[in-house]
């Protein structure tokens, strides 16, 4: 939860960081993948027209579902008369303290919050049951399992791409082993670690017992992650 939007300047702060909310977009294929589709079925039901364009609509949308706010700024022309609508991305629209007004805020070298003229932007919201200021997308409560799962799969992808933790022990008690053969399996072992380790090791023990040499995982398939279960 939070306590307000802060009021800095001329402006309000969301409730919670967009640039947070961006980030989370691409962390979980199933994450961003669902934005889209609601996304592409809204656009696909779109008619353009001279005002709205489908690339616009598109850009509206996509902020919409993804910050639960979608700014239409109205274009005119010499004469007053309604031109086009631009786009404004949500994710540096901030909305006036006067409630009236709205600003691009994007800092960065030489840059400054630029005021819209009054009255011309058009601001769409999903409603939040704590405050009117800006509205927050509909999938607030999921953010921790995204997060979640992109930890995961950069731990495994780290995991993996290491190559350098131990997969298994070897245990050998067949006295039918050579101390030569048991260096030179001892050899093979440590040859195998780093990039591209998971390959298969070849032994072959005439006269062993059948439980002389063994192999003990230690990070089988059946360790993995149990979300449900956390």
């Amino acid at each position: 939860d939070y306590l307000e939007c802060v009021q800095i300047d001329n402006y309000y702060e969301p409730p919670i960081s967009f640039h947070g909310l961006a980030r989370t977009f691409r962390a979980a294929p199933h994450h961003s993948s669902a934005i889209y589709v609601k996304r592409n079925i809204l656009t696909s039901t779109f008619i353009p027209n001279k005002y709205l364009s489908r690339q616009t609509f598109d850009s509206w949308g996509l902020d919409f579902l993804l910050f639960g706010n979608g700014y239409l700024e109205l274009r005119e022309n010499r004469l007053g008369q309604a031109l086009t609508f631009k786009h404004s991305p949500a994710k540096f629209t901030r909305r006036g303290a006067d409630l009236e007004t709205y600003w691009f805020v994007q800092h960065g070298y030489d840059t400054k919050p630029y005021e819209f003229e009054t009255g011309k932007v058009h601001h769409l919201i999903e409603p939040d049951i704590n405050q009117e200021i800006y509205g927050l997308p509909e999938y607030l409560a999921a953010i921790p399992s995204v997060l979640l799962n992109e930890a995961s799969t950069l731990f495994r992808r780290k995991y993996y791409l290491n190559g350098s933790h131990a997969g298994y022990i070897l245990y050998i008690s067949d006295a039918a082993q050579k101390t030569d053969d048991v260096d030179k399996i001892r050899e093979a072992l440590k040859s195998s670690k780093g990039p591209g380790n998971f390959r298969n090791l070849f032994l072959y023990a005439p006269g062993g017992k059948k439980d002389g040499i063994q192999t003990i995982p230690l990070s089988e398939a059946a360790a993995k992650d149990e979300f449900l279960n956390i």
